[in-house]
């Protein structure tokens, strides 16, 4: 029976404690699977998870663990297929994308996300398709993989890639060592500039009839093309813009014509060392008002200026914003506060009387004058105030309590007579000696260190907020005034921050001094007060604001104060305590004294100035007061960057044509070294043709033969050279060049008659390596006009006719030719006839034909040689 008792309580308690326990599953088999489940899911394989969720799921679709179990395997199965689809897709492997996309989408069907890719990726096989029907080949794997949306940015991408900047010219003679011009028209100025650097010119129509037609005289020694064509400007007042790296366009300069034809540029500045909107203004004003740029507007979300002007504007505005842009400089100030407390007390007593005499007479009557005790009773009445449940106060008066004291013995007055000094009695001190001495130090240090920006102000607090009373409002509630509210229901306060509080604002000096505009505020709670109930605190501050300038460095003492308090107290019988020695029986003194002294230093040091440099102290020329026009120097050029040589030499050339001599062994080819931009000027760069590229040299007479790099007109990198044609092609020189270049007429003076036609050869002697040559000759219309230009044989030795560029102004008196080797034919050399003209006399009188400036250039626009020749022609 007491077995059956014991399992019958266990199974009551088993029944009443059951259903308070939660079980993780109903089923044996479920729970296998929701393990198994759980096991997948620790190694983030989502689909076996899903799987096992799913199959403890279907042996009770009714259990709350195994819902959540499977809703959170849909969920991760279907984020890890929606990755990897993307994945795939990038590669470019759209079918495997898209069965990616549909597994995510069978496995949650309620993901929007699936759906949009399914979608997306359709679309984008649908293209693939189209474009292979078009052009018969698929898209590399890095097109395919780009969505519609990205391929529209793509799109967008590569039209802004391709915008281009305002055109920068770029001559294939960026130098001209001797230009001379003597009285022409402006026309005829830019038209022989632009033959002799190499570029084409373009005219406004209204500049050439009603552009200035005044002549003009120019000479210019080892100057850029686009500094001369800025002289051209000046002394012409035209106005030249270029079009492309070998066009430039010209017309007459004022403010409507640059108003109509001066380009404007679109520039995004990006400030880097800028953090405060006001800094942000400051600058976009700055600029503004100094560049004259009306369309200047700042981006406060990426500390940017978005600017829109000319192409001089916007230079000068990104000169100015670089300079401006500089980190402010940065102080970090060390802060000492020491505040020391002394306060000593002494206190030295001896004798009965130390204090004073202070006897108090007691009357203590003896007991045969029938002494009879007595009790003074007083009655003592006070005023109530008592308040009805109506509200109405009534006053009235009676007695609240009575209080009884002994005061004394009574005697009949019969007895007064019998007293006499036993009836009195006092209390003698006792003798006492004291001596105590108190000496207490109390030192506060803190050195909090504070970091500020130059001009920004910088704070820091350390210590506690103290509330204090700062207003109240009136109750308007008449009812409950004088009920015992407390005050602290309409009182409002404020909390005073009570400690070290600093304020600092910096500003670093160049030389390196700190000046600081300190604010220092020390306080502590001294006490409290009680007004009008509330209990206020009594605040001890000690408060400094001033400014300073310091040494980086420096220690400085900003605030200093001395408290000294001595206190000297003596007590004692009067006229006792001044006997000499026995006084000190009857006296006792103390001494206190209080010190307090407080010291506040600073110390400043710099770390971080703005790295002003001399280019930012640089002033640039900006043109006159109403355009903004800059001027900008050549860029640098390394001159001792050579391009390799060849691996491969030419081959000898073979015997000369005219007596059997043979030409000596070729050179080496060299290989244009790649140039990613046009050529930079140097003290000797001559001309070179528009037409095209120059080639490279193949064979050369014996000497030294400077390197051969063919810039390219367009920037991109120079390609090799073809190879090079064999040296027999190239015409051997007469004899060896030895000696200066010399450059001539075949006669000084020469005699004609009025009408003839006639020719005239220029020629010259030890040429070398020589690719192109201009002309400029002057003579005068009203005796000479040039009829035709051929060039010599000495540029076609090898059986390649060179390129002859002319512009001949008979009206004028002026000529401008060039003549070119072909493209990929190789240099010539020795002496010859360079070119022929063919020239009639017009009207008797001695004419002159002068060649203003002739130069032979190599392959890198170097000059070989010059020559001025002059022929005198007399016409009968």
């Amino acid at each position: 029976m007491l077995r059956f008792n014991r399992f019958l309580a266990v199974l009551m308690t088993a029944v009443m404690i059951g259903p308070m326990l939660p079980l993780e599953a109903k089923t044996r088999k479920g729970d296998k699977y929701l393990a198994e489940g759980r096991a997948h899911e620790e190694k983030k394989e989502w689909d076996a998870a899903l799987e096992d969720y799913e199959k403890a799921l279907s042996e009770d679709p009714g259990d709350l663990n195994y819902q959540m179990a499977a809703q959170k395997g849909r969920f991760e199965a279907s984020s890890m297929h929606l990755t990897n689809g993307a994945k795939t897709r990038v590669a470019g492997r759209l079918g495997e994308a898209l069965l990616e996309f549909q597994r995510a989408f069978a496995m949650n069907p309620s993901s929007t996300l699936a759906e949009q890719e399914i979608i997306r990726t359709q679309q984008m096989i649908e293209r693939e398709r189209r474009r292979v029907e078009q052009t018969g080949a698929q898209a590399p794997p890095e097109v395919r993989g780009l969505t519609p949306a990205e391929m529209a940015n793509k799109d967008a991408e590569d039209r802004i890639n391709r915008l281009l900047p305002v055109p920068e010219l770029r001559p294939l003679k960026p130098t001209l060592q001797d230009f001379k011009m003597i009285a022409q028209t402006p026309k005829v100025l830019f038209d022989t500039l632009a033959l002799n650097a190499g570029i084409n010119v373009l005219y406004d129509p209204e500049y050439l009839t009603s552009g200035p037609k005044e002549k003009q005289t120019v000479n210019f020694q080892n100057s850029t093309v686009e500094e001369a064509l800025n002289y051209l400007s000046l002394l012409t007042k035209s106005y030249w813009k270029p079009i492309n790296a070998n066009t430039i366009f010209v017309t007459i300069d004022n403010a409507n014509k640059r108003r109509d034809y001066e380009d404007e540029v679109t520039k995004i500045f990006y400030l880097r060392n800028i953090g405060a909107n006001q800094d942000l203004t400051a600058i976009v004003t700055a600029v503004r008002t100094v560049c004259d740029l009306q369309r200047l507007f700042p981006f406060e979300g990426q500390w940017a200026i978005i600017a829109k002007g000319s192409s001089d504007k916007i230079a000068l505005a990104e000169k100015l914003i670089h300079d401006l842009d500089k980190p402010k400089s940065e102080v970090v100030v060390d802060i000492f506060v020491l505040e020391a407390d002394s306060v000593y007390m002494r206190s030295l007593a001896a004798g009965p009387f130390s204090t004073g005499v202070n006897l108090n007479a007691n009357f203590t009557p003896r007991t045969t004058l029938q002494v009879q005790e007595a009790a003074n009773t007083s009655t003592t009445s006070s005023t109530t105030t008592s308040t009805s449940t109506t509200g109405t106060n009534t006053t009235g008066t009676g007695t609240t309590g009575t209080s009884s004291a002994t005061t004394g013995y009574a005697i009949p007055f019969s007895n007064i007579g019998k007293t006499n000094f036993n009836d009195w009695s006092t209390t003698l001190p006792s003798a006492v000696f004291t001596a105590t001495l108190s000496d207490t130090r109390t030192k506060v240090l803190q050195s909090p260190q504070l970091r500020g920006v130059d001009g920004s102000k910088s704070s820091m607090k350390i210590g506690e907020k103290e509330p204090t009373a700062s207003g109240s409002f009136a109750n308007t509630t008449g009812a409950i005034a004088g009920t015992g509210i407390s005050p602290l229901v309409n009182t409002q306060f404020t909390y005073l921050d009570v400690g070290v509080n600093v304020e600092i604002t910096p500003h670093v000096h160049d030389n390196g001094d700190v000046s600081l505009h300190v604010s220092l505020d020390i306080s502590s709670v001294t006490g409290q007060v009680n007004l009008g109930g509330i209990n206020e605190p009594i605040i001890g501050q000690r408060k400094i604001e001033q400014e300073i300038r310091l040494h980086e460095g420096e220690v400085n003492l900003i605030g200093g104060l001395l408290s000294t308090q001595d206190n000297k107290t003596k007590t004692g019988v009067p006229g006792l305590a001044n006997i000499p020695i026995l006084g000190k029986l009857f006296s006792g003194d103390s001494v206190d004294r209080e010190r307090d002294e407080i010291m506040i230093a600073m110390i400043p040091h710099v770390v971080r100035r703005p790295d002003i440099t001399p280019e930012n102290l640089r002033g640039v020329s900006s043109g006159p007061q109403q355009t903004v026009t800059l001027r900008r120097a050549p860029p640098a050029v390394n001159e001792n960057v050579q391009p390799p040589p060849a691996e491969n030499p030419a081959p000898a050339p073979a015997a000369a044509a005219a007596g059997g001599a043979v030409a000596p062994a070729a050179q080496p080819v060299p290989v244009p070294a790649p140039v990613p931009t046009a050529p930079q000027p140097s003290s000797q760069a001559p001309l070179a043709a528009p037409a095209a590229p120059p080639p490279v040299p193949v064979a050369a007479p014996p000497g030294p033969m400077p390197p051969a790099t063919a810039p390219p007109e367009t920037g991109e990198p120079a390609i090799a050279a073809p190879p090079a044609a064999p040296a027999a092609a190239v015409k051997p020189p007469s004899a060896n060049p030895s000696g200066p270049v010399k450059i001539h007429f075949t006669d000084d003076e020469i005699n004609k008659s009025v009408g003839e036609t006639f020719k005239v050869d220029v020629n010259v002697e030890n040429a070398h390596d020589v690719i192109s040559a201009p002309f400029t000759f002057q003579y005068d219309p009203k005796l000479l006009s040039l009829d035709s230009v051929a060039a010599g044989k000495f540029w076609s030795g090898d059986g390649e006719d060179p390129l002859v560029i002319k512009n001949v102004q008979n009206e004028s008196g002026l000529a401008s030719i060039r003549v070119n080797r072909k493209p990929g034919s190789a240099a010539v050399g020795g002496s010859g006839t360079l070119l022929t003209l063919t020239l009639k006399a017009l009207a008797p009188g001695a004419a002159k034909l002068t060649a203003a400036n002739i130069t032979l250039n190599n392959a890198q626009t170097q000059m070989l040689g010059s020559g001025s020749p002059v022929l005198a022609i007399n016409i009968k």
